[in-house]
C-alpha cells in the first residue's frame, strides 16, 4: 500500500525520485537555503521528527512542506526549537524513538520531543545526529555507522551492525552516515543508492533481511545520504 507523501532530499538523483513515486502517491523534494550547514541543508531529518504516525516539525521548517501536509491532512505538531547553523541546534529533532526508548544524545533534544517520549526510557548516545548515524529495525536490532553509538547500544543490551561510512556519499563532506541513507514503507528499507556496492553491504543486507524486512535498492550507485526518506501515511 503506498503512503500518501514521501519527503526527500531534493538533491536526490532523478531516478530515485522517479522510484519513490511506487511507494508514495506524492514526493515533496525538501530545501532549505541559509538555515544550517549546506551539507544538512536538504536533510529532512534535521527538521522532522517521526515515530510511526507522530509527526513533530522545526517552526522554521519550510513553508511549502507545512502546507503539504495541511493539504493532505497530515497531521503534525509543530517543535519549539528553531534550527540554526551551529551542531548545537541543529540536531534538536535528529533523534529516534522506539516503541519503549528514545535514543539521543543528552541536552539535544526538542522540549516537545522530551515531552511527547516522557513515558520512554532514554537511552543517551555519544552522537548528537542520531538518526543520521542509525537505522532501527525494531525495538533490539539497530544498524550504525557510528563507533560510539555502536559501543554504548552495546553496552545497553541491544544488537547492532557496525556500517563503515566509507563511500557514503554527501554535499561537501568526505562522507555521510548510515541511517541517512534510507528510509521505511512497511516492511521495506529503502536506500537512496545500493548499499551492495559498498564494502559492509552484504553484511547489512543480510542483518535487515533476518530481521524480517525487504532491501530495496532505489539506483544503483553508491549510498548517498539525504537526510533519510520519510513516508507519511
Amino acid at each position: 500500500m503506498k503512503s500518501r507523501l514521501a519527503i526527500v532530499d531534493a538533491r536526490c538523483e532523478k531516478q530515485i525520485i522517479n522510484r519513490l513515486h511506487e511507494y508514495a502517491e506524492e514526493v515533496f523534494l525538501f530545501r532549505t537555503e541559509g538555515i544550517t550547514y549546506e551539507s544538512v541543508s536538504c536533510h529532512p531529518d534535521i527538521f522532522i521528527f517521526q515515530e510511526s504516525n507522530h509527526l513533530i516539525v522545526a517552526p522554521n521548517a519550510p513553508a511549502s512542506l507545512i502546507e503539504t501536509l495541511t493539504r493532505l491532512n497530515i497531521r503534525f505538531e509543530t517543535g519549539i526549537s528553531n534550527i540554526g547553523s551551529q551542531l548545537s541546534d541543529s540536531c534538536f529533532y535528529n533523534c529516534i524513538a522506539t516503541t519503549d526508548h528514545l535514543f539521543h544524545r543528552k541536552g539535544y533534544t526538542d522540549e516537545s520531543i522530551q515531552k511527547y517520549a516522557q513515558s520512554k526510557t532514554f537511552i543517551p548516545l555519544p552522537q548528537s545526529y542520531t538518526r543520521c548515524s542509525m537505522l532501527a529495525l525494531n525495538e533490539k536490532c539497530f544498524i550504525t555507522s557510528d563507533a560510539g553509538i555502536d559501543k554504548q547500544l552495546r553496552a545497553n543490551g541491544f544488537e547492532t551492525v557496525l556500517f563503515s561510512p566509507n563511500e557514503i556519499q554527501i554535499a561537501v563532506h568526505k562522507h555521510g552516515f548510515l541511517g541517512g541513507t534510507c528510509g521505511r514503507s512497511d516492511d521495506k528499507i529503502l536506500f537512496l543508492g545500493n548499499p551492495l556496492l559498498h564494502q559492509d553491504g552484504d553484511k547489512l543486507c543480510h542483518f535487515i533481511e533476518m530481521n524480517g524486512l525487504e532491501v530495496v535498492s532505489l539506483c544503483n550507485s553508491l549510498l548517498y545520504d539525504g537526510g533519510g526518506i520519510f513516508f507519511l501515511p
